[in-house]
């Protein structure tokens, strides 16, 4: 379950939800929860209210809709030639979302 609304990621896209658009915007936001909870690995449940998740899914959620502008990890810029997409791009995400984390594995 997503911690954000497809209308909340759309005010961030600054797009209009449409018909058309709404099945992508509710995807992105699937997305980004599955990983939030994954980051958080929770034994009990997050409120779905919780407003440090509800921005973290936000956050995502706009990434997730813009990587199709950023086939195969690279970001074509006329001014500036093609720039590489960073390689862990949820990890800022999860140092974020640290205060809920609740299980740290012993490795």
């Amino acid at each position: 379950m997503a911690y954000a609304t497809i209308d909340e990621l759309a005010v961030a896209l600054r797009i209009t939800v449409t018909a058309a658009n709404q099945a992508g915007l509710q995807a992105c936001l699937d997305a980004a929860a599955f990983e939030i909870d994954d980051a958080m690995d929770r034994t009990d449940p997050l409120d779905p209210a919780d407003p440090l998740a509800n921005r973290v899914n936000i956050l995502r959620g706009v990434e997730w809709f813009k990587a199709n502008d950023a086939a195969f990890g690279v970001i074509g810029v006329s001014d500036t030639g093609t720039l590489q997409a960073p390689k862990n791009t949820f990890r800022r995400h999860s140092i974020a979302l640290l205060p809920h984390k609740q299980l740290f594995g012993v490795a």
